[in-house]
């Protein structure tokens, strides 16, 4: 586990250590030996001085080359290693050590710079070795004993028995604090390696929590695709047979019960769209299209729209905004914020009121959505914004939505790249707001509105291929009640079969057939011999990967339920009429 992430063993961590503290210390090394035998020159035959400093140069260059190659080695053990190194420091001792010799030829000032020599060469080598026992024990013993011996035993050193016992003395003890010294040094070279292995094992933990984090994403995802293709089949039809009844001429009571239908099927079909929303932003299919927007007219519009509602909850819907403030931003994504924000404003709030308000702060404009509901903790504020979290909702009323909202104004927000606030206290009511820059009056984007809703449309040819009779029926039923002359068929080789006799204006097909058959494999099909038809996709799948597939072949994707004014639309944008 250690290796994959990039530590090795306690042992081959101390071999690599040693090998890079001995290609730093030669230079010095050579350097104080060269100056001691100059000085040993002064005393004995120059002759022997040179060549001690020769041979210590050659062991320590050895060593050095040799301690590079053992690290690089990678097929031997580092136990191997390790009692190699120790045979070479050993040696290199044995040799530097032959100084303590000159003990019987000098003074004691120069006795006394061979001993800080030695006892320098000990407790470098003591700190180059992490304090490794096996090593820094017996290099010690052979470096210090003999200075010990030497101070106590040389004839010619100029000083009396007590100093000289005084002396050896000092130095055994300063050989047991060496090695304590080494002892403790070991200690924290291990401890730093448990530290770091221990680190390497959090975030090998940490790799799997997020992996494990990202599954666990991903498994929603799919699960939300495929719950919210099964779901939309029947809603689809559903909405499909609800839209056909309100084409049709009915007493007043039974357009009354027709359009309560109706609503309660767009009401689900919002819920659906919210998690369609989340699969495309998973996707990653969204895009922006900024542009100059006329603020006053589209929170106007947004206030009309949700106006009804308020009135509903007896509550007050207020509007401030000057006329003729232009912000720059995507409108389609900038309504889609404000609609999840004033949604969720108007189901929780009981009494009082609601307020789309914008105004001007320097060269940007704050819009925001207040309310006088029951506020919100500032421990909560950060957690609102997850998905499928309400806080005011604990008996989940399925008229309050499925908590997507507002991590869905939180993805938006970040995709246009403006700012989100929130000021919110309990009791106080809450405001949302957003930063736009303001834009000049030109180039102003006014957001699509509804084609007429009239019945007047040229004779156009559908073909509906869809794999679930419900479907085909209602799709029928609806076109139909629409003007439009419709073909179904249930699969592509019997959307082939139709054509034979059937010249499509346009084709409608679901995304998903039976089997390995697709939406897609009929419109290739159909384009072989009509390759400019018109085409639209219809689907119940929000996977991630389905939005891609057919944004990346061109064809515009209408989700299950297809309100039956987006439906008719659609065809007419398609075809052109």
């Amino acid at each position: 586990m250690a290796a994959e992430d990039g530590l090795r063993s306690l042992h081959g961590e101390l071999v690599q250590l040693i090998a890079t503290q001995a290609r730093r210390i030669p230079v010095e090394r050579y350097l104080t030996s060269a100056l001691l035998a100059a000085l040993l020159c002064v005393y004995l035959p120059p002759l022997i001085p040179i060549a001690w400093a020769v041979l210590v140069l050659g062991v320590i260059a050895l060593r050095t080359q040799l301690l590079h190659r053992l690290a690089e080695d990678g097929t031997r053990s580092d136990a191997d290693k390790l009692r190699e190194i120790a045979w070479l420091f050993w040696l290199s001792g044995a040799v530097q050590v032959l100084v303590v010799a000159a003990f019987a030829f000098v003074p004691v000032v120069v006795g006394a710079v061979i001993t800080i020599y030695v006892v320098g060469v000990c407790s470098a080598t003591i700190h180059a070795t992490a304090g490794y026992k096996p090593i820094c024990r017996p290099y010690t013993l052979i470096m210090m004993l003999p200075v010990a011996l030497a101070w106590a035993l040389a004839p010619n050193l100029a000083v009396s028995t007590l100093e000289r016992t005084v002396f050896g003395a000092l130095t055994l003890i300063y050989i047991t604090t060496m090695l304590s010294h080494a002892r403790g040094l070991h200690e924290v070279f291990e401890e730093s390696w448990r530290i770091r292995l221990q680190r390497i094992e959090l975030n090998r933990k940490l790799r799997e929590a997020l992996d494990k984090a990202e599954s666990a994403n991903q498994s929603k995802t799919r699960f939300l695709a495929s719950a919210s293709h099964d779901l939309r089949q029947p809603i689809h039809a559903l909405s499909l047979f609800s839209g056909s009844l309100l084409l049709r001429p009915m007493d007043e009571r039974t357009a009354a019960i027709a359009r309560q239908i109706d609503q309660a099927v767009q009401s689900l079909a919002s819920q659906l769209d919210a998690l369609l929303d989340i699969s495309r932003l998973d996707a990653g299919v969204i895009e922006c299209a900024i542009s100059t927007v006329d603020l006053h007219l589209v929170l106007s519009q947004l206030a009309a729209e949700f106006r009804p509602q308020a009135e509903n909850r007896k509550l007050r819907l207020e509007l401030r905004c000057e006329p003729g403030l232009m912000v720059r931003t995507d409108p389609t994504l900038f309504q889609r914020i404000l609609r999840n924000l004033l949604s969720n404003a108007i189901k929780y709030t009981e009494r009082g009121s609601v307020e789309l308000f914008a105004a001007r702060n320097g060269r940007r404009c704050r819009v925001s959505v207040r309310d006088t509901g029951p506020g919100i903790p500032e421990s909560e504020h950060a957690r609102i914004f997850e998905e499928f979290y309400q806080l005011h909702n604990p008996e989940r009323d399925r008229s309050k939505g499925l908590g997507l909202g507002l991590a869905i104004v939180r993805r938006l927000t970040e995709l246009l790249g403006v700012e989100l606030g929130l000021e919110s206290a309990p009791g106080a009511g809450s405001c949302f707001y957003i930063e736009l820059p303001i834009a000049r009056a030109a180039d102003v984007a006014v957001p699509e509105g509804n084609m007429a809703n009239d019945l007047n449309t040229p004779r156009i040819q559908v073909l509906v291929v869809d794999d679930e009779e419900a479907i085909r029926v209602g799709m029928k039923t609806l076109l139909e009640e629409m003007g439009f002359d419709v073909e179904v068929a249930a699969s592509t080789d019997a959307a082939i079969d139709v054509t034979r006799r059937y010249r499509p204006s346009i084709v409608l097909a679901d995304f998903r057939l039976r089997g390995s058959d697709s939406g897609m494999r009929t419109i290739e099909a159909l384009r072989m011999v009509w390759p400019d038809l018109p085409a639209l996709l219809v689907s119940g799948d929000t996977a991630p990967d389905r939005l891609r597939e057919a944004r990346k072949a061109g064809i515009e994707l209408l989700h299950k339920p297809v309100a039956a004014q987006t439906l008719r639309d659609a065809i007419l944008k398609a075809v052109r009429v």
